[in-house]
């Protein structure tokens, strides 16, 4: 599961959930990990709060994982 999207995931859900701060600082983590999965998370944080649902379902479709795992961790 990758925690960048999760938590721009977490953001989309609640705008009150994840402050700025965090989300500057999960852009530069989900960037230094450079993956195609990991840049999509990147851009999710980088562009919110603008394209960040564009970016979040496509790292979705660039990795095939299922979004209602992630659904269901946002649950818990």
């Amino acid at each position: 599961m990758n925690k960048h999207i999760l938590l721009v995931m977490k953001w989309l859900k609640d705008k009150d959930s994840v402050s700025q701060k965090e989300l500057v600082k999960n852009s530069r983590d989900a960037w230094s990990d450079a993956c195609v999965a990991h840049a999509a998370a990147h851009d999710a944080a980088a562009n919110w709060p603008n394209d960040a649902d564009i970016w979040v379902d496509r790292y979705f479709e660039e990795t095939g994982e299922n979004r209602n795992d992630y659904k269901k961790e946002l649950e818990k």
